[in-house]
């Protein structure tokens, strides 16, 4: 039997939340059970936003519907380790379908305590279910906001039951405006999403403490972060991510990933301003300079995913149209095993000297005029952190949120920053 789960939820203070009745009920014409029914759909955050265009708005696959008689303790921060552990016994609880659609009955005219969550992005509300045979839905109204109950928030507020990680971009000169990409989910830039030039980052990645102020660590298309090289500076990132931080890295911002955790990933140089052309990286030690591997021979690809889930959501959310990725430019040409956690059992093929090896899960392919069947995005586990790394741009074009519709690919990067900080198993990534 499939087994749910939920964070580890350490004792903490008590927050306060959200409260009202559900708005959105109605009575059928007749009762369907003696049960309070809620049925509706879970959507990203951004969703329940009347600043937040329609096609914009994303339903969230898999997501934790959860109903607690007493109040959920809170997350312990917006920096730890997130395990996996069963959710307590007898928990109301089910799991959103691909097109986030989900169904739960409850006892009627009680207090609950309702948690929609995925990863680290998690809204409590407190509310007074309705009478025996009521059904609510979410969905009466079929565009325009969604109700906040079923929308992952945009904004970190706890005592408004609101919880989302905390953020730190580190821009590259080569990505366009990426608050364009926030705002037009909701997100407030400068508040739970900061920004700094990756060339001037050089004193957040010197200190652990200051490291721990985030969730994630967003890398974006630039080559300047040349103090990547330093051993102490790898180490405070390795540890950052060891203990529970994502990173996230795009295209020329690639030794984010290569210079703290080689062997996963070897580039292929077809066009370089300063280098040599060829192979570049994926051996047991990173290339000495930062740089080295970037292809200046941009491309855009047609795309097909390597996860089912995926896939499936992709037809949900980009229905009848193509899987256009644009704007790659470096070019992923194998990939190797490497450290990916402790092993569970020394009889696992991938275990050596009590660790798991393994590479990385390749989240979507691609195949442009020049290259054919590359991964164009990939992950792995590093013990109970994550890291991604994409060709492609995360915001790709646009200068302004005001009516941006999102690109696919940024809607597959918002999927893969709410699927990355789900609980971490070892031996797998979620």
């Amino acid at each position: 039997m499939k087994k749910w789960f939920l964070f580890l939820l350490f004792p903490w203070f008590g927050c306060q939340v959200e409260q009202g009745v559900v708005e959105g009920w109605h009575e059928p014409v007749v009762p369907v059970s003696l049960y309070y029914t809620m049925h509706g759909k879970v959507w990203a955050p951004g969703g329940d936003l009347m600043s937040v265009l329609d096609a914009n708005r994303m339903p969230v696959p898999d997501a934790l519907v959860a109903l607690f008689r007493e109040e959920p303790q809170p997350p312990p921060g917006r920096y730890y380790c997130n395990r996996c552990v069963e959710l307590p016994p007898g928990t109301q609880h089910t799991r959103t379908d691909v097109d986030g659609s989900f169904e739960i009955q409850v006892r009627p005219n009680t207090e609950y305590w309702m948690v929609v969550q995925k990863g680290e992005f998690r809204r409590v509300t407190k509310f007074v279910s309705g009478r025996s045979g009521e059904v609510w839905d979410s969905e009466e109204e079929k565009s325009g906001p969604r109700p906040s109950i079923v929308t992952l928030p945009s904004v970190h507020e706890p005592v408004r039951g609101k919880w989302i990680p905390r953020i730190l971009i580190l821009k590259g000169r080569g990505e366009p405006d990426m608050g364009v990409f926030w705002k037009s989910l909701g997100f407030l830039p400068g508040v739970d999403v900061e920004e700094i030039s990756d060339r001037e980052a050089e004193w957040v990645v010197s200190s652990p403490e200051m490291l721990r102020n985030y969730s994630i660590l967003l890398a974006t298309c630039g080559d300047e972060a040349t103090y990547l090289t330093k051993p102490q500076i790898q180490e405070n990132l390795r540890n950052w991510v060891k203990n529970g931080g994502k990173l996230f890295v795009d295209d020329f911002a690639y030794d984010w990933a290569e210079q703290l955790f080689p062997g996963f990933m070897s580039f292929k140089v077809d066009y370089t301003l300063d280098f040599e052309t060829g192979v570049c990286g994926g051996t047991e030690r990173a290339p000495n300079e930062v740089g080295r591997c970037v292809n200046y021979e941009c491309y855009d690809a047609s795309g097909y995913p390597g996860d089912d889930q995926l896939a499936e959501w992709i037809d949900v959310v980009n229905r009848y149209s193509p899987v256009s990725m644009k704007y790659g430019c470096n070019v992923i040409h194998e990939l190797g095993t490497g450290e990916q956690g402790i092993c569970k059992t020394e009889l696992d093929p991938r275990c050596r000297d009590g660790l798991f090896y393994d590479v990385p899960k390749v989240w979507m392919f691609g195949t442009s005029i020049r290259y054919q069947d590359k991964p164009l995005t990939v992950s792995w586990n590093y013990h109970c952190g994550k890291v991604m790394y994409t060709v492609l741009h995360t915001h790709a074009e646009g200068s302004s949120s005001v009516g941006y519709e999102l690109l696919l690919q940024e809607k597959v990067m918002m999927y893969l920053f709410m699927e990355l900080q789900t609980c971490t198993s070892p031996n797998l990534v979620e």
